[in-house]
């Protein structure tokens, strides 16, 4: 890692460290696992990369129920004097995604994919990391508080801004497709036992 992404990573770390949310998420490790998602497949080269990585490791820096108790959320400056204002910039424009709970699910990622449109080449790519990390997670722990079709939709509707930046980073499109893929199969498999025990 730079120089650079070092100090990062260390603000990340203690930003998030030991926040745990949904269904056993641990933060740290969606935000790291997004990270080396960009670092490993981004399309972008040189400085362009180094500010995704960046990005991609203080992304939730302003969300204060991601952060750790007795920590605060970092502000605009402060961003700006750890990473510099090319890095602020992306993670401002990832904290202008809509929220519509007026919406449907549906309604509302097809709002959130016309947005990601819009966005500069590294915004795109953490979320296309953002959401592979989610397919996982929801692949591999599925939050247990949650129905099955819960799930299902979870997968379905987040696909609909992966599919709205497949051309960004084919490589990445194609492990987030591979990913939902593998987690509605398992979701599909689960009700079928379900439905096979005779339960609802």
């Amino acid at each position: 890692m730079t120089e650079l992404e070092n100090k990062c990573l260390y603000h990340a770390t203690r930003l998030h460290e030991g926040v745990v949310y949904g269904g056993g998420m641990v933060m740290l490790d969606q935000v790291k696992g997004t990270t080396n998602l960009v670092k490993k497949h981004s399309a972008l080269t040189g400085k362009e990369k180094e500010i995704a990585v960046c990005a991609a490791l203080l992304h939730k820096c302003f969300e204060k129920k991601r952060i750790a108790d007795g920590v605060s959320p970092l502000s605009m400056d402060q961003v700006s004097q750890i990473a510099g204002p090319e890095v602020l910039a992306i993670i401002q424009e990832l904290a202008t995604e809509p929220e519509d709970e007026n919406k449907t699910k549906a309604e509302q990622w097809k709002e959130k994919a016309q947005w990601a449109k819009t966005l500069s080449p590294q915004a795109q790519e953490i979320l296309l990391a953002e959401k592979i990390m989610n397919f996982e997670t929801s692949r591999d722990k599925p939050n247990p508080k949650k129905p099955l079709a819960w799930h299902q939709e979870y997968f379905q509707t987040r696909m609909i801004m992966v599919d709205a930046l497949k051309d960004v980073n084919p490589e990445l499109y194609n492990i987030a497709a591979k990913t939902k893929d593998e987690g509605l199969t398992k979701i599909m498999a689960m009700q079928q036992s379900l439905s096979h025990g005779g339960r609802e």
